[in-house]
C-alpha cells in the first residue's frame, strides 16, 4: 500500500515539474470570409441501380469433379438459383456432400461455360473451354479441381 502511494505522489510531482515548462502561444484567429455565390453547386448524382433478390432457391445436383490428377468423380453439390429483379439468375455453389454428410462453402460462382468461351482470349483456353461444351457451368474448387454442371 506504502508503495502504491508512493509511486502516485511521485507520478504527480513528476508532472507538475515538466508542467512549469510548457509554454502556450496564443494563435492568431484568421479573418476570413467565404464570398457569396449563387451558383447552384448541385451535382448529377449518378443512378444506382436499384437490383434486388426477387426469389431464390436452393437446390441440390451433382457436378463431375475434374481433378488435375486422379479420376474424375461425381460429387453431390448444392447450388443456389437466386432470380434478380432485373430478369438475371445467379447461382452459387454453397455446399458439396462427402460421404453422407453436407459441407457448406462460402458461395462461389458458377461460371457460364458459353460465357467463358466467348470471352477467351487464346486458342488453347478456347479449345479446353469447347471440350467441356457439353456441360452448362463450372466453378473452380481449391487449385486441382475444376466442377462442372449440366
Amino acid at each position: 500500500m506504502k508503495k502504491l502511494v508512493l509511486i502516485t505522489i511521485s507520478s504527480l510531482l513528476s508532472i507538475a515539474a515538466h508542467s512549469q515548462f510548457v509554454t502556450y502561444e496564443a494563435v492568431p484567429r484568421p479573418n476570413v470570409s467565404i464570398p457569396k455565390s449563387n451558383f447552384n453547386f448541385e451535382f448529377k448524382q449518378p443512378a444506382t441501380p436499384s437490383v434486388s433478390v426477387v426469389n431464390s432457391d436452393i437446390v441440390t445436383t451433382e457436378a463431375l469433379c475434374v481433378q488435375t490428377e486422379g479420376e474424375s468423380f461425381a460429387i453431390g453439390t448444392k447450388v443456389i438459383v437466386r432470380t434478380l429483379s432485373n430478369g438475371a439468375t445467379t447461382l452459387g455453389l454453397i455446399g458439396i456432400k462427402q460421404g453422407r454428410k453436407w459441407n457448406s462453402l462460402d458461395e462461389i460462382s458458377l461460371i457460364s461455360i458459353s460465357q467463358s468461351i466467348a470471352q477467351a482470349k487464346t486458342k488453347e483456353e478456347k479449345d479446353f473451354l469447347l471440350n467441356l461444351s457439353d456441360f452448362s457451368y463450372l466453378a473452380v474448387l481449391g487449385e486441382s479441381c475444376l466442377l462442372l454442371f449440366k
